[in-house]
């Protein structure tokens, strides 16, 4: 361990010519939550968390509720008054690790935030939260949106499916994706969640078990990829902006560093390449839903070989 960063995310900043960038940057990340960033928390109506299985397994996960339901008690303390659907292992992974990444985010006004650290829920289903990690992250690539309270900002369960490869239809899905999020974790345990934008197509089904994304030019701190280079397990979530479905996918990830492959998508500075271990999809029964308002000026222009 570095300073902020551990072995894995010290590793990436360097073979991408970033570490004096990512140390630089790093000087933003703090144990506790900044005064500034409380009134933001206290707004949200979605937050994501990764968690991790009695297996190793990395999940992906979100949450709502109205604005306020993202309590925090003190700088270094929040609650989130909210539970996840009854298939959501969540709740059940917390209790056999509890590891916690959290990305706050707001798609209107295009700003996230990551918290990570120690998390349990408590006997009313409330998830208390402790922090180690506090952090901004920039704009880019966040598809603007606008949640519709008229909807309901809380899910309710209709069914759940399992399986261990991705539908045609989920495929579909996928191929047509602007956002998804990403859980990792480092060797030491440590959970992170972040966001993954681009224009619809930029995430490539190769097969119904493996998914190709591009890296595009971020932070430079390489909390995601160091976390991969470290360990592989990560967790992907796609979430269903029109009707508040979701798509967990966790696996196992690698980095490819390689020209050639990484020529074939536009803006990309790496790809990623995504292995399937287990699906679950939520079918969402209450009308929440996100209007889209326009795409992030960030995104590359994709390449049709794509």
């Amino acid at each position: 361990m570095n300073g902020v960063y551990h072995t894995g995310e010290l590793t990436v900043q360097k073979l991408a010519g970033a570490d004096i960038v990512a140390q630089h940057n790093g000087t933003n990340i703090k144990p506790t939550i900044f005064k500034g960033a409380m009134p933001f928390l206290r707004t949200q109506s979605l937050i994501i968390a990764s968690s991790v299985d009695r297996d190793g397994r990395v999940w992906s996960s979100f949450l709502t509720g109205e604005p306020g339901f993202i309590d925090v008690k003190s700088e270094a303390a929040l609650t989130i008054t909210s539970s996840p659907v009854t298939s959501d292992p969540l709740v059940g992974n917390l209790l056999s690790s509890p590891e916690i990444g959290l990305l706050a985010i707001d798609f209107n006004r295009r700003i996230r935030m990551r918290i990570n650290g120690k998390g349990e829920f408590d006997a009313d289903r409330r998830l208390a939260v402790s922090t180690e990690q506090v952090y901004a992250n920039c704009p880019k690539y966040i598809q603007k949106r606008s949640l519709q309270p008229s909807g309901g900002f809380h899910r309710t369960q209709m069914s759940a499916h399992r399986g261990y490869h991705v539908s045609p239809e989920q495929q579909e899905w996928i191929r047509n994706a602007d956002t998804f999020f990403i859980g990792s974790i480092s060797s030491e345990g440590n959970a992170d969640a972040s966001h993954r934008g681009g224009a619809p197509g930029f995430v490539k089904v190769v097969d119904e078990n493996t998914l190709l994304f591009p890296d595009y030019f971020g932070n430079s701190m390489f909390n995601t990829l160091g976390n991969i280079y470290s360990n592989p397990s990560t967790g992907l979530l796609f979430i269903d902006f029109d009707a508040g479905h979701s798509l967990q996918l966790t696996g196992r990830s690698q980095i490819i560093w390689d020209e050639n492959e990484i020529s074939r998508f536009s803006g990309a500075e790496r790809l990623v390449r995504f292995e399937i271990d287990e699906v679950l999809y939520t079918e969402n029964g209450t009308p929440i839903r996100w209007d889209f308002i326009e795409f992030s000026s960030a995104n590359p222009t994709l390449q049709r070989n794509n």
